[in-house]
């Protein structure tokens, strides 16, 4: 008997060390799969962003009420150009196949999306999930009203108004703060901000950015009817690096020219390390409707804004598309803003010294372009052709390297700047004390 259960045992274990191997998929098989993920994928995507955008409002007022106060001190995701790893949608794997299973592939999927007809529901069903994202981030746009005294041919004093639209992107210490345009508070007497249910409060303005044009309007939220209050979305700020010529954004604000006005529209073009004041940005060139005097502020399909409309960024070259700043760039200087403290303005315009350049016999550093007239930079004496290569105790290597510098100062400090100048003996290296001011 003992034998008997051990002869047993034994091919029991062997029974379980056997496995049952699939044969491998063919060609066709594959190109089969991929055409039906393919089509898979356009017909669920809809779906997705249709429940995303549904969900969305609904999560944040429960994280907001279960969760956590705001902090004194608003802060916002920094983003770098350099971490966003470029997506083409191919995977690596397929890359790496011989070109007849490519070849097998692309025939499949052409010979799905060839059959499948785009219907007027399919467009339907498209307009009405962009129109239900630009009615969530509408929930974040406020009207801001600016009063100015004036007088009138008869002498007879008289009050000027302008509507402007502004965002919502936080809510800190009982107050809702709201990012808005220079035109909506500049030398402005009174400031109102209306919400969509007409309440008006009176705000104050906590920071202005002459050098693009921004600000920054406070307003406490406590003043606003509870009910109201609860449906005011803060809009949260994307990584605008991610976004490519081909995606599709909403325009939010007033792209018609009034307060609370739709648009949409794609990407046709993003120009990237385009020299402004202390920096490099990338501009959004878009074909969609906006309006700039009035304000327009584009969201991608998350609901996230990623730039704002502005005539200033706007080339001769693109005369008909809308051009946009890219929020991302623009963040440590919002956040600035937003907590009430001025950005420091250096004021010139420039570029890295490119490898070739460097071969040509000109030092690493900043190329300036331009010093802006009547700037802290132009005002020192700093001028174009000079490289700035060091600025207070940092060696300067590249423009990102001294916008992150100019970010990090203060307004109303002086600061060393060392520039390398080009003379007859060639280049000196030349210190300059500059008196930093407000943008």
């Amino acid at each position: 008997m003992p034998d008997s259960e051990e002869l047993e045992k034994k091919e029991k274990r062997e029974f379980m060390r056997e496995t049952i191997v699939k044969p491998p998929l063919t060609r066709k098989q594959i190109a089969k799969r991929v055409a039906l993920f393919v089509c898979a994928s356009a017909a669920f995507g809809g779906v997705a962003a249709v429940s995303f955008a549904a969900v969305k409002p609904f999560a944040d007022r429960c994280f907001q009420e279960n969760g956590m106060q705001e902090t004194s001190s608003v802060e916002f995701s920094k983003d770098d150009p350099d971490s966003v790893s470029p997506s083409d949608g191919a995977d690596a794997d397929m890359t790496a196949q011989p070109e007849q299973m490519e070849q097998e592939i692309d025939e499949a999927v052409s010979e799905a999306l060839s059959s499948y007809q785009f219907s007027v529901d399919n467009f339907n069903s498209m307009t009405s999930v962009l129109r239900g994202i630009g009615e969530q981030g509408d929930k974040s746009i406020v009207t801001v009203s600016s009063g100015k005294q004036d007088t009138d041919i008869f002498g007879n004093p008289v009050e000027n108004t302008g509507d402007y639209a502004g965002a919502v992107i936080a809510e800190s210490d009982g107050e809702f703060l709201i990012f808005t345009y220079a035109d909506a508070v500049r030398a402005a007497d009174s400031i109102n901000v209306r919400f969509s249910d007409g309440t008006k409060i009176a705000g104050t303005v906590r920071q202005i950015d002459e050098v693009l044009g921004m600000a920054v309007v406070a307003v406490p939220s406590g003043n606003l009817p509870e009910e109201e209050r609860k449906k005011v979305q803060v809009l949260s700020l994307a990584n605008s690096y991610t976004v490519k010529a081909g995606d599709v954004l909403v325009g939010i604000g007033g792209p018609s020219g009034q307060v609370h006005s739709l648009s949409f529209g794609t990407v046709s073009y993003v120009a990237r390390n385009v020299q402004i004041t202390d920096g490099l940005t990338r501009i959004l060139y878009a074909d969609i409707s906006s309006n700039s005097q009035t304000g327009t502020f584009l969201i991608n399909t998350a609901g996230e804004m990623v730039g704002w409309t502005s005539e200033s960024c706007r080339s001769e070259s693109c005369t008909d598309r809308t051009a946009a700043y890219t929020i991302s760039s623009y963040k440590p200087i919002l956040e600035r803003l937003t907590n009430g403290a001025s950005a420091a303005y250096l004021g010139i315009l420039g570029q890295d010294v490119s490898r070739a350049m460097q071969g040509s016999g000109i030092p690493a550093g900043v190329y300036v372009t331009e010093a802006v007239s009547g700037s802290p930079a132009y005002d020192a004496g700093i001028q174009p052709g000079d490289i700035i290569v060091k600025f207070g105790t940092k060696e300067i290597g590249s423009f990102k390297d001294l916008q992150a510098q100019i970010e990090n100062s203060a307004s109303g400090v002086s600061v060393s700047v060392n520039v390398m100048r080009k003379g007859r003996d060639g280049y000196t290296e030349i210190p300059f004390l500059v008196s930093l001011r407000a943008r």
